[in-house]
Formats: structure tokens, C-alpha cells, sequence
């Protein structure tokens, strides 16, 4: 057997090793972006409604699995949602326990930002 392949082998064998130790590359930049991602959390009277819009500032939004996250948030709450660009609205007013719900999920609690007021939305 050549060198090439032995070293190509050795070289699989600590890659696995290593995935097996750390997670594979994929998880280890999704806990990351989690760890950096900056979140807003506001409450928007509507008509006669109340939405909870959550604003995430991430450099790689892609890795957050967004999608995942809306689906496990209107599951747990127990409300309609939607995603909109970086933002997910989630119908009625559940600021306190969507932070509980991302802090679950690896987000940083420092990084979460509730705002107090309730922002009226007039109809256009």
C-alpha cells in the first residue's frame, strides 16, 4: 500500500474521531451561530390582534434552521406563525416564553432582547 493511502486513511480516522467527539461540522457552526446570533423579541398590536415578532440578527442565518425553530415554537405555544425575511411572527402576545423557548435551543440568554412596549400597527 502507498503512503498516499495510509495517510489518506489516517486522516479519515481522526475526522471520524473527531465528529464523534465534537459533533459533526454542520452542528458545531449551528451551536455557534446560535452562540453569536442576536435576538429581538416585541410585541405588535394588530388591528385587533397581537403578534409576537422575533428579529434575528445572525452572519449565517441558514445555520439557525429557522424553519425548525418556528415549527417547535408554534407547536409549544400553540399558535399560527409565519416567517417572514429573518423575522418569525408568531400570532398572540408570548414574548417571556418565547425567550424561555430559545434559550432551550441553545441561544445565548445575554443575547436575547425583550422590548416592554406594545408597537401599534395602524392599518395602511
Amino acid at each position: 500500500m502507498s503512503d498516499e493511502g495510509i495517510i489518506g486513511d489516517k486522516q479519515d480516522d481522526v475526522e471520524s474521531l473527531l465528529s464523534s467527539l465534537l459533533g459533526t461540522n454542520e452542528e458545531v457552526t449551528e451551536e455557534i451561530a446560535k452562540e453569536q446570533a442576536t435576538v429581538r423579541i416585541r410585541a405588535e398590536k394588530r388591528r385587533s390582534h397581537y403578534v409576537t415578532v422575533i428579529d434575528i440578527d445572525s452572519s449565517d442565518i441558514r445555520k439557525l434552521e429557522i424553519d425548525e425553530l418556528t415549527k417547535e415554537l408554534k407547536k409549544r405555544l400553540a399558535a399560527g406563525g409565519t416567517i417572514k425575511d429573518n423575522r418569525i411572527e408568531i400570532q398572540g402576545d408570548h414574548r417571556y416564553k418565547v425567550r424561555e423557548i430559545l434559550k432551550e435551543f441553545g441561544f445565548k440568554p445575554e443575547n436575547i432582547f425583550i422590548d416592554e412596549n406594545v408597537i401599534v400597527v395602524e392599518k395602511k
